[in-house]
């Protein structure tokens, strides 16, 4: 009963991260343990059961994204690598990976279709620099978004596939370099989130800033032809009268008193059609704001949500 009450604690949550930790690293320890008495058949299974027994959520996101080490098939040999799963698609990665390397001053080339780096130490007591190549690939074509990030280093100019034992050294010192890598990962996808969301808001504040401008310009419209047609009644109003005053005048006279007032009736029926289709426009465009503030509204918050985490 009182383990069952401290499930609930703080305490008891990191607890059962370290166990979720340690039961990993048991799975990985095991694999490399055994790995020279396995045929390629009961890798095979071994690999799939990790895949299965982490890929069901045990480890949850805390510890989703902690390195181990393994192995990975390049040129048709098995190399020893640190490997990470980060919840990105293989494009995220490889620009976080890329900026994360320029931020300390190595630039990407290419060797074999995997990303290299020379000369990066891998921490303090790497003097001398190792070449680190990445090798980036999606869990699954049904799983774009998870990334599997492994990491192949070797002494500075050696040959990656004539690799020493002290390359295999390398491979937990590389293990916390891409530990230290999943965190600036995290921050980097936020912030290209954060870019994203800022953007998607300014075409939504540019759309609604149309709408109102569009507004603007139909209701000058609709009050233009408000006074054209106000004034079209006054000239009807005298033209008629002109008309009246002119019954016992010649033909030509009356004529062309009676065409003016045709004329004016025309007009009025065409300003009425305009006033009718500009208040129709300027009510869609009403309803079409109301859209947009909604639209507005969820970029914003969005955006929010997005900078909470960057802030975190």
């Amino acid at each position: 009963m009182k383990r069952a009450c401290l499930l609930n604690s703080l305490g008891e949550k990191k607890e059962l991260d370290r166990i979720k930790l340690f039961v990993m690293n048991k799975f990985i320890q095991a694999f490399n343990a055994s790995n020279k008495f396995l045929n390629a058949s009961n890798k095979s299974i071994w690999l799939t059961g990790i895949s299965i027994f982490f890929g069901t959520g045990f480890l949850g996101t805390g510890v989703f994204a902690q390195a181990y080490i393994g192995q990975v098939d390049y040129k048709k040999t098995m190399q020893p690598a640190a490997s990470i799963r980060l919840p990105y698609n293989t494009g995220s990665v490889d620009g976080a990976l890329k900026d994360y390397m320029l931020t300390r001053g190595y630039k990407k080339s290419e060797s074999g279709g995997l990303l290299l780096f020379r000369g990066v130490p891998l921490d303090s007591m790497d003097t001398d620099g190792s070449d680190l190549y990445f090798m980036s690939a999606s869990v699954s074509r049904k799983e774009k978004d998870i990334t599997v990030l492994n990491l192949l280093p070797v002494k500075k100019n050696q040959d990656l596939m004539v690799r020493t034992l002290a390359d295999s050294m390398r491979l937990d010192k590389a293990r916390l370099f891409l530990d230290s890598l999943a965190i600036f990962t995290d921050a980097y996808n936020t912030r290209l989130q954060v870019g994203d969301h800022q953007e998607m808001l300014k075409k939504a504040q540019k759309k609604m800033n149309d709408l109102l401008t569009d507004q603007s310009d139909l209701q000058n419209k609709l009050r233009k032809f408000q006074t054209d047609l106000d004034q079209n009644k006054s000239a009807q109003t005298k033209a008629v009268a002109d008309l009246q005053a002119n019954l016992n005048a010649d033909d030509d006279t009356k004529k062309k008193s009676q065409k003016k007032v045709s004329k004016l009736i025309d007009e009025q029926g065409s300003l009425e059609k305009k006033i009718r289709n500009t208040q129709l426009d300027l009510d869609q465009n009403k309803v079409a704001q109301g859209k947009q503030q909604t639209e507005l509204d969820k970029q914003q918050q969005g955006l929010d949500a997005v900078k909470a985490r960057e802030n975190k």
